[in-house]
């Protein structure tokens, strides 16, 4: 990340050394530009990030309270088949609060 950065930033210096108006100028619009871009890449990694968790969220959480389900209602064991199911519902009361933020 740190080779990325320089390596950036050398552009940067670069491209305003060939500009013989005003260097600094044209330094702090190429970094202006390079953190914005960087900005949009982290917003977009964010909203894809929030649409999996949720995603991934609701589908564990429906098969947590299947298999909650039967473990309880079969009798087979009945303390961890109501653990799963209240999981469950939590898991996606949990899923359903990130979708809103």
């Amino acid at each position: 990340m740190k080779e990325i950065l320089v390596i950036l930033l050398i552009t940067a210096v670069v491209f305003a050394a060939t500009n013989s108006t005003d260097p600094f100028a044209k330094i702090s619009q190429t970094i202006e530009s390079i953190l914005s871009s960087i900005d949009k890449f982290l917003q977009n990694l964010k909203d894809v990030l929030k649409a999996h968790m949720v995603s991934i969220s609701r589908t564990l959480s429906v098969i947590l309270g299947l298999v909650g389900a039967v473990l309880y209602f079969s009798g087979l064991n009945k303390y961890s088949g109501r653990g799963l199911i209240i999981g469950a519902i939590l898991l996606y009361i949990l899923a359903d609060f990130i979708s809103s933020i």
